[in-house]
């Protein structure tokens, strides 16, 4: 059993990155819905002492095997960071720390490059165990900010992810029984509170990616702004004459006379745009009349995207036009074409981009926010706390 982690986890996928060398392509920075509270991004500041109202009483007993007291000497609920007035305990942070260093080991192994070294340095003098604790206290943070986010704005997990939630309940204690079910929630670093907290994250993130689609919400952004972030993303709008090498019904490759007649049909429209007073206008009537594109019926005025959405060859053909400019012929496995680059379609790349625009403008607001940490968190041991969890879990 593991908790439901839909809380960006390309994060993850970035820290594997790292771990190898690799970068990650930079996303345009949408505008905040609303003004930041702090011009200057901050991650993290200073550990401090932790506010005396979010003190956990230190007498209580601490669950029989808890994986982060016995891994850390630190109570689970012992409060280790603060967003904006949330707080997380050190048992978020285990979890994290966990399903970090299992991802990436997971990972790594499936491409052949060994099992997880926790003491290999990284070119920027870091180890991996600090690498991974700096990027699962980045995804404590994330869920603190969702959240945030969610009680800013007034979301709730829907109905339907309410009834899921109880069904996958009722489908662990059913495998596992209660006792079962509390041990499975154990080796994942988590008392059942926690476990349901880090579940309920990212139902509130997918509700607060629903109420972004929603025109009555005010995370709903104008189809100007994300058409806007469509363009500084590379998105842009295409047609095309089609000439298909492909049989279109067995989508067998033709034979060789037949592809030389469509090279020759298509040079002949070719040379008629050319001569043409207005060749855009032109361009839709032979289109329509020649074009053997099916997909193209759903499409009139052309197909609207983003950077390796279409074949290579089409796509930088077409971002070598300027818009109402048309090509050469271009060929692809799909047959010879004529492109004309149109002004960008904003309705269309706006729907197509508005949950990138969403979780872009999340991100924005998790850099924006100040991340604070206790004194409790230096105690918070990589090494040890996945060894705990491993031995937890009856690996070696």
């Amino acid at each position: 059993m593991q908790a439901t982690h839909r809380i960006l986890p390309a994060l993850v996928l970035a820290a594997l990155l790292a771990l190898t060398g690799c970068k990650t392509a930079e996303r345009a920075e949408p505008p905040a819905t609303e003004p930041p509270a702090v011009e200057t991004p901050a991650t993290e500041t200073p550990a401090t002492e932790t506010p005396a109202a979010e003190t956990p009483d230190d007498d209580a007993p601490v669950p029989e095997g808890d994986i982060t007291y016995a891994a850390t000497g630190v109570r689970p609920d012992k409060i280790i960071a603060e967003l904006d007035g949330n707080t997380a305990p050190a048992e978020l942070l285990t979890y994290q720390i966990g399903y970090s260093c299992a991802y990436l080991d997971y990972t790594m192994q499936s491409y052949d490059m060994g099992p997880l070294d926790l003491d290999a340095e990284l070119p920027n003098g870091e180890n991996a165990a600090q690498y991974i604790r700096t990027e699962s206290l980045t995804l404590v943070k994330q869920q603190l900010a969702v959240e945030n986010l969610a009680a800013r704005y007034g979301v709730t997990v829907s109905p339907e992810d309410e009834e899921e939630l109880a069904e996958q309940r009722a489908a662990d204690l059913l495998e596992h029984g209660e006792d079962g079910y509390r041990e499975e929630v154990r080796k994942l670093g988590l008392s059942e509170a926690g476990y349901e907290r880090v579940q309920r994250a990212g139902y509130l993130y997918r509700a607060l990616a629903a109420a972004s689609r929603d025109p009555e919400s005010p995370l709903y952004q104008p189809e100007e702004t994300l058409a806007d972030y469509a363009r500084a993303e590379g998105y842009l709008t295409a047609d095309h004459i089609l000439l298909s090498f492909l049989d279109p019904l067995t989508r067998e490759p033709l034979e060789d006379g037949v592809v030389a007649e469509k090279r020759a049909q298509a040079e002949a429209l070719l040379q008629q745009l050319r001569d043409a007073d207005d060749p855009v206008a032109l361009f839709d009537q032979l289109a329509d009349r020649y074009g053997e594109d099916p997909g193209r019926r759903g499409n009139p005025h052309g197909y609207t995207f983003g950077s390796g959405e279409m074949v290579e060859p089409f796509e930088n053909a077409a971002r070598a036009l300027a818009e109402n400019e048309y090509s050469d012929l271009v060929e692809t496995e799909y047959g010879v074409h004529i492109i004309l680059r149109r002004p960008l379609d904003a309705a269309a790349a706006a729907e197509a981009v508005r949950d990138a625009y969403f979780d872009s403008y999340f991100l924005a607001e998790v850099e924006r926010a100040e991340l604070k940490l206790t004194l409790d968190i230096e105690k918070m041991d990589v090494a040890a706390i996945y060894g705990a969890i491993r031995a937890a879990q009856g690996e070696t």
